[in-house]
């Protein structure tokens, strides 16, 4: 499992140590459980009242926040609070849908490609002209034409 991870498991199970009884009693056993089998060993947790204060990792903050609203809410600040999340995860998926959509890319690619060339910089094919680097056998074969056209034979 990640460190990060690891390490907000043991400032988690630091605090639900921290909670009155009435309070821990409506967190299944088995998610206790799971949160101290998985803790960091060796990270040393120091926790003190009020939370507020406390230089909490931002997992951690995210653990207690799904220990919230699953167990400790009430049944309709539950509801509210899934609702909130399902809307912040479906802006979410629609930047993101937005941001790497297909049509999307394309189109930045071209804005792109027409920015980087300019109008001075697009040479117009009619203005070129094709030159030919003759070859040896080309080269006697002129020289000859030309020692003819002097002499007028």
């Amino acid at each position: 499992m990640d460190k990060a991870y690891t390490e907000a498991f043991a400032e988690v199970d630091q605090i639900l140590k921290l909670m009155p009884v009435d309070l821990l009693s409506k967190i299944p056993a088995s998610f206790r459980q799971i949160i101290s089998e998985n803790k960091a060993e060796n990270y040393k947790v120091k926790i003190e009242e009020p939370l507020e204060n406390q230089n909490l990792k931002e997992e951690t903050v995210v653990i207690l926040g799904l220990i919230y609203r699953d167990f400790l809410a009430s049944p309709e600040e539950r509801e509210e609070l899934q609702q909130k999340d399902a809307e912040e995860l479906k802006k979410l998926e629609e930047e993101l849908q937005e941001q790497y959509d297909i049509q999307n890319v394309f189109q930045k690619r071209k804005v792109k490609k027409e920015k980087e060339i300019s109008d001075e910089e697009i040479l117009n094919v009619t203005d070129l002209t094709l030159y030919k680097k003759p070859n040896f056998v080309q080269k006697i074969f002129n020289l000859v034409k030309g020692f003819f056209k002097k002499n007028n034979f």
